[in-house]
């Protein structure tokens, strides 16, 4: 890693647990700390590292720090609004008869020493129960939405909630209506999952919904699915290791249920990768033994890919002709596939035959 990446870590270590941040820090005018905060923006992450900077003596220069400051000042005041229409759209649902629950970010992010530190997402919400009855209820609140992937997004909530048009240069808040907790590929895992979800476990008795054990689980699924597609940054891996260690969660029963739906060799990766980067010198192992070539592996997604890879593909593949954009995208996913197999080989197979599969569906 290069010395920005150590520092990074280094930081975010120190504001989520309070570990001593780096020494020596550097000096005020050097150039690592425009690097660091540009990393932390990357990573979704500018916040927690602005708390690891806080609990030590030394602070960037050039004014650096006060746009910093700023930063946490605007994070803040989205987050703030991001929670209320998180609220506002559980009342606005009871009231046509629909159940849901918000799940994801704005549901972990109680566990963060300064949850309103935590970067800002879209609105996740989990329906329950009452699914058919969405649209018809959108409809009749003026929001505007449309279907993706099996969910369903309203772009922007602020105007139909706050009954006035968002500000400009106001944050635009998204919000995605989900009819199960995670997407996945296998068929025999998401048959399990669905199983759970509905209370219907047969002689097992795994923790399902309103559990820290289920929620993480859910939580690992999303994060190895962004994995195996376009590759996700520290954020979300953030998000696992704070209710790992503040949720109160049975680590057995969550192995458990890891292995149950067929994850536990990509989740045992995820927390050995937070055992060697994001844990204070004296915390319990997560994964003991565990590590080496998988946890490296999964580095290389978060510090590699991060959140821009698919943006990058994108604008790369946008003035190729189509066949040849289409045989390009083919190796891509292929490629990934292998890359990532030893670390999620069911979910990697049934990703790659859901890609032909949907390709073969298109020229028919």
């Amino acid at each position: 890693m290069t010395d920005t990446e150590l520092l990074l870590f280094s930081y975010l270590r120190s504001g989520l647990w309070g570990c001593p941040p780096p020494a020596p820090c550097p000096p005020a005018g050097d150039g690592r700390w425009r690097q660091l905060f540009g990393l932390a923006c990357r990573q979704a992450v500018a916040g927690i590292v602005a708390d690891g900077i806080a609990r030590g003596g030394a602070r960037p220069g050039g004014g650096l720090w006060q746009q910093w400051l700023l930063y946490l000042v605007h994070l803040e005041q989205v987050n703030r609004r991001i929670d209320g229409y998180g609220q506002r759209l559980l009342a606005m649902l009871r009231a046509e008869g629909i159940s849901g629950e918000i799940v994801k970010g704005a549901a972990v992010a109680r566990f963060y020493p300064e949850p309103l530190h935590r970067s800002y997402g879209d609105i996740d919400i989990v329906v329950t129960h009452g699914w058919p009855l969405l649209p018809a209820a959108l409809r009749r609140r003026g929001i505007a939405f449309y279907g993706e992937s099996g969910d369903i997004v309203a772009d922007d909530i602020g105007p139909r909630l706050d009954g006035c048009a968002t500000p400009a240069g106001g944050h635009r808040c998204r919000a995605e209506f989900h009819p199960r907790y995670e997407r996945l590929f296998s068929p025999l895992a998401a048959a399990r999952l669905r199983r759970i979800a509905g209370g219907r476990q047969g002689r097992r008795r795994l923790p399902g919904p309103g559990s820290a054990e289920f929620a993480m689980a859910c939580m690992v699924l999303h994060l190895r699915r962004h994995v195996l597609s376009y590759g996700i940054g520290l954020k979300q891996v953030c998000d696992v290791a704070v209710m790992v260690r503040r949720s109160g969660a049975d680590l057995q029963a969550l192995a458990a249920l890891l292995r149950h739906l067929g994850t536990w060799r990509f989740g045992r990766a995820l927390l050995a990768f937070i055992d060697d980067h994001l844990a204070c010198p004296g915390y319990p192992p997560l994964a003991p033994g565990a590590g080496g070539k998988a946890a490296g592996l999964l580095l290389s997604v978060f510090m590699g890919d991060g959140y821009t890879l698919k943006a990058e593909r994108e604008d790369s593949g946008r003035l190729l002709p189509a066949p040849l954009r289409v045989a390009r995208n083919a190796l891509f996913w292929l490629r990934r596939s292998l890359h990532l197999f030893s670390l999620m080989p069911a979910e990697a197979f049934f990703f790659m035959a859901s890609k032909a599969a949907g390709k073969l569906k298109i020229k028919n």
